[in-house]
């Protein structure tokens, strides 16, 4: 498929990839895509974020996998999601549901348990040892802990 798009956009689009570090050609299909999502949904919409861009519940700058994760966690329940994000009005929290059946395969990759979260953080401490936090540092043996001992008392 081509497009034309007037001069002005063309080089806005241009500044933009500049500015991001993406190609023409891609950025220009994430926003094809995010325009096709708001129209679907039309309350939510797109920011940026650590990891990247993700729906957003309006006004809030909560990802919607954070409303679907609670979603999840009381069992699909609206009640029970509204008064867990008391702040947020109904109609809002409606459009990020409807995000989530809309697009689950935006959200469903954040959706883990907590067996499959605590599994990839310690992957990650496997591969990445000095990222791992001090209280959760694997105690030494008892060999290594009684020599230690042996050592500072000889001395």
């Amino acid at each position: 498929m081509q497009i034309e798009i007037p001069d002005e956009l063309a080089a806005a689009v241009a500044e933009i990839a500049k500015t991001t570090g993406q190609d023409v050609q891609s950025l220009v299909a994430e926003m094809v895509t995010e325009a096709i999502k708001m129209r679907r949904v039309p309350t939510i919409h797109f920011e940026d974020g650590a990891v990247g861009r993700r729906a957003c519940v309006p006004g809030t700058g909560i990802p919607i996998w954070e409303v679907a994760k609670y979603y999840e966690y009381v069992g699909q329940d609206f009640d029970e999601l509204q008064r867990g994000f008391d702040w947020i009005g109904r109609h809002h929290l409606e459009a990020a549901i409807d995000y989530y059946e809309a697009f689950p395969e935006d959200i469903k990759r954040y959706l883990l348990t907590e067996e499959q979260e605590m599994a990839a953080m310690e992957a990650f401490w496997e591969a990445n040892p000095y990222a791992r936090p001090p209280w959760r540092r694997r105690p030494q043996s008892e060999a290594s802990t009684s020599e230690s001992a042996v050592v500072k008392s000889s001395a």
